[in-house]
């Protein structure tokens, strides 16, 4: 009788570790959805916001100058490309800013051309790509040598592909993360995909500029986003049809 009891329990104990497997799995998309909370509406009175994200640093950060290009020898390219800031304004470059707590807004569009991320001299470029949802990626070997891309995702399927000269892969990238590349068979390559839920997001150019526009007229919160000095946020009111004019700065003594 006891053996009985004990079998019939442990056929309990199977049955709800199954439930429990099934009852995630059936959960888990909802929640993903949840937490996107983006409707597309027509932005007829939208608002612009245009700024500038700066580095001050103590000490001279590694700089591009406009006229010039790189003022850096070709062995200490790669060691400083991840912070490249302005000589002309201290501009930082490869940030991205976004909207956090938008729900309401313009049509996502995905372009028909994808992005491009090419391997060049054992570097990915761009260092830094911003995407909304669903775009494809195509990823190129440009060099007459072995590569591959790694991805480091979890809400997008990871995948780790070798590619010889010229050939070329594409992927899409569904969900929303910040997802790093590289390729194991150069250590010192690395890259990011930044996946982004709405369409309200920017990066900055060479002088640290950034653009973004039909927003719904509103106070919302900005966040900028750098691979080495990490978040920025700033909260923001965005009247209907002006332009508003914000600026970030990252520092350190």
């Amino acid at each position: 009788m006891n053996y009985a009891k004990l079998n019939l329990m442990k056929q309990l104990f199977l049955l709800s570790i199954v439930a429990g497997f099934f009852g995630w799995n059936f959960i888990a998309p909802t929640d993903v959805l949840a937490e996107k909370g983006y409707t597309e509406i027509e932005v007829a009175d939208g608002g612009t916001v245009i700024g500038n994200v700066k580095y001050m640093s103590g000490s001279e950060a590694p700089g591009l100058n406009l006229y010039r290009d790189w003022e850096l020898s070709d062995a200490s390219k790669t060691s400083s490309e991840k912070l490249i800031v302005s000589k002309i304004n201290n501009g930082l470059k490869n940030a991205i800013v976004s909207l956090t707590d938008i729900s309401r807004g313009k049509k996502k569009v995905t372009s028909v051309i994808h992005p491009l991320i090419d391997q060049q001299n054992n570097i990915f470029i761009p260092r830094v790509l911003a995407i909304l949802e669903g775009t494809t990626v195509d990823f190129l070997n440009g060099d007459e040598v072995m590569h591959n891309v790694h991805t480091r995702s979890l809400k997008n399927q990871p995948f780790n592909l070798g590619t010889t000269y010229k050939q070329r892969i594409s992927k899409k990238f569904d969900y929303p993360e910040i997802i790093q590349l590289t390729c194991d068979l150069h250590k010192n390559t690395n890259a990011w995909i930044v996946v982004l839920a709405h369409p309200y997001f920017d990066m900055t150019d060479r002088n640290g500029y950034f653009e973004i526009c039909d927003i719904p007229p509103g106070t919302y919160k900005f966040r900028v986003w750098h691979e080495e000095l990490g978040n920025l946020e700033k909260e923001v009111t965005v009247n209907p049809k002006e332009i508003t004019t914000i600026e970030f700065e990252y520092s350190q003594n």
